[in-house]
């Protein structure tokens, strides 16, 4: 699978979200939904303590739009469609996606103040059908930490099913290894219908 020829959505349209290729000038917008709830992505996401500044999040953009260019990384920004406001942000991960299968792990964050409003299922739903559709994907997973009882529901709502639990994916912050619950799907026939289009 040759990726660069790949052609991408740039926008992903979802009932309450648009999903947006990152590109320069995002920074500003994406900057406060990473401070609103830094402390969620240090302890599910192993982010790094420090506080990101609104120039690294733009640095990150750019190179994130160079990245989806290039299908390093694939990534998008989350956007309610109503106010416009950045909501979080989701990725084929590169030490979850192998492209010989081809098989892709699903991450997203939503800032604190915006959970709990089905958008983590949509975005998730959305990448689902984005790596059956365009990527020809034979599985795709969503790698929950089984004390984030949230973000299990996740997965759980869209039809994946529980395929193994290992301890020891990433250390907390504490010191602890976390116990890593791995969800997988292995057709989008499974999934929810739900009006997604690109």
């Amino acid at each position: 699978m040759n990726r660069i020829l790949m052609d991408l959505p740039e926008l992903i349209e979802t009932p309450k979200l648009i999903l947006q290729m990152p590109q320069a000038g995002f920074g500003e917008r994406l900057h406060p939904a990473i401070l609103d709830g830094h402390n969620d992505y240090i302890k599910w996401l192993n982010w790094s303590p420090a506080l990101p500044t609104l120039q690294s999040v733009e640095e990150d953009c750019r190179k994130h739009h160079a990245e989806f260019i290039l299908r390093e990384c694939i990534r998008y920004i989350l956007i309610e469609k109503s106010s416009k406001q950045v909501v979080g942000r989701c990725a084929f991960p590169p030490f979850q996606a192998n492209w010989l299968i081809p098989q892709f792990g699903i991450s997203y964050f939503i800032r604190r103040s915006q959970r709990m409003k089905g958008y983590a299922t949509e975005t998730a739903h959305a990448m689902a059908l984005l790596a059956f559709k365009v990527l020809k994907a034979r599985k795709v997973e969503i790698y929950c930490d089984s004390e984030n009882i949230a973000s299990c529901r996740i997965p759980e709502k869209l039809n994946f099913q529980l395929e193994y639990t290992q301890k020891g994916g990433w250390p907390r912050q504490d010191g602890k290894l976390s116990e890593l619950k791995t969800y997988s799907l292995f057709t989008d026939e499974a999934l929810p219908n739900r009006k997604i289009t690109w």
